[in-house]
């Protein structure tokens, strides 16, 4: 059965900033000590823990005691992805490529929508050139399913009729995988089982072109 959606996650996928993801992680430290008044350098540790024990920060809140959605709330207001989140062009163009081709695109992110929303346009995109999109407002974060689900009975599809594409095995292509869904690795070097590893996302349009079914 052929691949009828392709769907991306946003940060590490779709543009890499090393500046951004240092504004973003100091920025979270600070909203972690400002909500349980606790000194910045123990929220710091409370936010490298959460990382290495459960991977990803959007699902490691209720554990500490803070509502997810307070916490976005906070954190978004903190930041302005547009100052080092560079605008990708091309990266429109493919998506309006991909779309041509009859694939349905979508998003799927631990972020909250408006923060989503705020990266995305940093980029030059925006809502409109999706079809879907999925954050921590919508559903329990990765690699929890709920998101990956929400994805296949919003769109109408079968997990193998998707295409997930993001740059974390274990947080995220590896969940998609399990449900049956095809995966691509954004990285410069293998790790876990995905079914195909590209350098950068906008390698993808050529691939999916091998992909397409006759």
């Amino acid at each position: 059965m052929k691949i009828k959606a392709v769907i991306f996650d946003i940060d590490g996928t779709l543009y890499r900033s090393r500046e951004y993801v240092k504004q973003l992680v100091d920025a979270m430290c600070d909203v972690i000590s400002e909500l349980l008044s606790i000194p910045r350098e123990r929220a710091r540790e409370l936010y490298q823990s959460i990382r290495s024990r459960i991977g990803t920060i959007s699902l490691g809140l209720r554990e500490i005691g803070i509502d997810r959605r307070q916490f976005y709330r906070e954190l978004v207001k903190k930041l302005d992805p547009s100052q080092s989140i560079r605008p990708r062009p091309e990266l429109k163009r493919m998506l309006e490529e991909i779309r041509r081709m009859g694939f349905k695109v979508g998003c799927h992110t631990n972020s909250s929508r408006e923060l989503a929303r705020l990266v995305l346009n940093a980029l030059g995109l925006d809502l409109n050139d999706f079809d879907i999109l999925i954050t921590s407002d919508d559903a329990e974060p990765k690699p929890m399913p709920d998101g990956y689900l929400k994805i296949i009975d919003q769109l109408g599809l079968e997990p193998r009729q998707v295409l997930y594409v993001g740059d974390r095995w274990r947080i995220e292509l590896e969940p998609a995988k399990k449900l049956g869904m095809k995966t691509v690795l954004v990285s410069s070097k293998l790790d876990g089982d995905p079914d195909l590893v590209i350098g950068d996302v906008l390698e993808l349009l050529e691939k999916l072109r091998s992909l397409k079914d006759p």
